[in-house]
């Protein structure tokens, strides 16, 4: 019986393993997969004394802990289902948050749902970028950045869409402009230990909507990200009917989703 433990560990001491995780999915996922890693707390996995991987767990959204990240190295993923067990027992676990591109652990944490006789939920799109079919009705020349001084106004007209993000570094924000009237924001997000994509993401405002605005955000944010050598992704909830034909008619492909796969 091989000895398998886990300790707790921050974020920045397993960048290296963190950085084959990403590679192995693709470079694909967007900031809510990449928020609800970082939001949960880190462990490491060691296999007879030997550095074997990491995940991370936060608390359900029903009660216990779920598990938002795991990442095997590859010559030990003889024993994943037994890992995974292990950390099921030992932390509570009552559910799995995993994006379908992440093959290893959908893999053994469907297993493991049909052997307890439970069920999963369609949580989300990941979408990544491709070329849009159309042009956008407002082009660049409308595009503005936000000022500091701006930040609350927007935040208010945004349904506090980005509520704790005016203070971070990682946000770029935008809004469409015409004739003095601004029409919707957007925001580029960098995130954290993904070096390839930013995330993007608008708001038009209620009475402009259906007019194109949404879709000329998306498609100009995309331009500004792709200028600056990053790879654009987005996302959204499963089920926001309004959202997924902005991101489509943009050019971006629905190419991952994000399960809740319940234990319990």
């Amino acid at each position: 019986m091989k000895d398998i433990f886990f300790k707790s560990t921050e974020w920045d001491n397993i960048s290296e393993l963190i950085e084959e995780y990403f590679t192995e999915l693709g470079y694909y996922n967007d900031a809510f997969h990449n928020s609800m890693m970082i939001g949960g707390t880190p462990h490491i996995i060691f296999i007879d004394n030997e550095l074997s991987g990491f995940f991370s767990v936060a608390d359900s959204w029903e009660s216990g802990k779920m598990i938002t990240s795991f990442y095997i190295c590859h010559k030990k993923r003889r024993d994943s289902a037994d890992i995974l067990d292990s950390v099921c027992s030992e932390y509570d676990i009552t559910a799995v948050l995993v994006a379908s591109n992440d093959s290893h652990l959908i893999s053994i944490a469907f297993e493991k749902m049909k052997a307890l006789g439970t069920s999963f939920e369609m949580q989300a799109y990941n979408f990544i970028y491709g070329e849009p079919d159309v042009k956008a009705d407002y082009g660049m020349e409308c595009m503005e950045k936000v000022s500091d001084d701006e930040f609350g106004k927007m935040n208010e007209l945004t349904e506090k869409q980005w509520d704790g993000c005016f203070d971070s570094d990682n946000f770029q924000f935008w809004k469409i402009v015409k004739n003095g009237i601004t029409f919707g924001y957007g925001a580029v997000c960098r995130m954290p230990y993904n070096k390839k994509n930013v995330d993007v993401g608008n708001f038009t405002l209620p009475e402009y909507r259906r007019k194109g605005v949404g879709r000329s955000m998306i498609i100009n944010l995309s331009q500004i990200a792709l200028s600056e050598g990053f790879i654009p992704v987005a996302g959204c909830w499963y089920y926001n009917k309004e959202s997924i034909p902005t991101l489509k008619s943009s050019g971006y492909i629905p190419q991952n989703r994000i399960f809740y796969i319940k234990f319990k």
